[in-house]
């Protein structure tokens, strides 16, 4: 929450990037706040480290010697890439991506506070849906909507990767 309120002090018609945007000569304020490029912004800042650290994970467990025999073998560095690293670091891919795609559907309070009425999420929608409009049935409605999705991705998400790190029999 204080990171929103440090963008807020960022983005805002008063604040530092419309401040520099004078200096350099421009007399109207950009409007940067309560945008969905502000949304995104904050959100990306509040998910990075979600996506980053499995990531990271996967690519320090790829062996170094893996990497050596593809350029040995005489795979540029774009090949090695995408035909050694790309497919060991996919299980840390995956699950950076599940795990930013459930903060993010479920993020309430970036999405309130740098998007305000005009960028409508899922988790601000059940929020009006219970707190202001009473509707209790349509907020579980929406919840559901929102679990039901996420289970279906982490579902296909793992039989994806399942089915890809099975080893192949030979007969």
């Amino acid at each position: 929450m204080i990171r929103v309120f440090g963008w807020l002090v960022i983005l805002g018609s008063e604040g530092l990037v419309n401040q520099g945007l004078r200096l350099l000569g421009v007399r109207e304020s950009v409007r940067l706040l309560y945008t969905e490029g502000a949304v995104i912004l904050g959100l990306v800042q509040q998910t990075l480290p979600f996506m980053v650290l499995p990531v990271m994970a996967a690519v320090e467990r790829i062996p170094l010697s893996l990497e050596e025999a593809a350029r040995n073998l005489g795979a540029s560095w774009g090949q090695m890439f995408v035909r050694t690293i790309l497919p060991l670091s996919l299980p840390g891919l995956v699950s950076g991506s599940l795990l930013v795609f459930s903060v993010s559907m479920s993020a309430f309070i970036t999405p309130a506070l740098m998007g305000g009425r005009r960028v409508r999420m899922v988790g601000q929608q059940i929020y009006e849906e219970v707190l202001t409009a009473y509707d209790w049935p349509g907020a579980a409605s929406l919840t559901i909507v929102l679990s039901v999705s996420m289970l279906a991705l982490v579902a296909l998400a793992l039989w994806a990767t399942g089915r890809r790190a099975r080893p192949k029999r030979v007969l």
